[in-house]
C-alpha cells in the first residue's frame, strides 16, 4: 500500500529532495509525477516507480505542472 511506503511523504511534503530518485503515476488522471509536483491525488490511486522509464511504460502522459521529463 501506498500510505506504508516511506515515499509517500516525500510525496505529501512535495520534498523537491526527492525529485530524480523516483517517480509516481496517477491512475485516475494518466500521468506521471516528480515527488515534489504540486498536483495532488489519493495515496490509493498512485503507483510508485524507481525509474523514469518505469513511469513511462505504464502509458501515462508526463505531468504538465511538474514536467517529470525535465529532469
Amino acid at each position: 500500500m501506498t500510505r506504508d511506503d516511506p515515499r509517500w511523504a516525500q510525496i505529501a511534503a512535495r520534498d523537491t529532495s526527492a525529485d530524480g530518485r523516483f517517480w509516481y503515476s496517477v491512475v485516475t488522471t494518466g500521468v506521471y509525477c516528480r515527488p515534489s509536483c504540486p498536483g495532488r491525488a489519493k495515496p490509493e490511486n498512485i503507483r510508485l516507480h524507481a525509474t523514469l522509464a518505469e513511469a513511462r511504460a505504464t502509458g501515462a502522459r508526463p505531468c504538465k505542472r511538474c514536467t517529470p521529463d525535465a529532469i
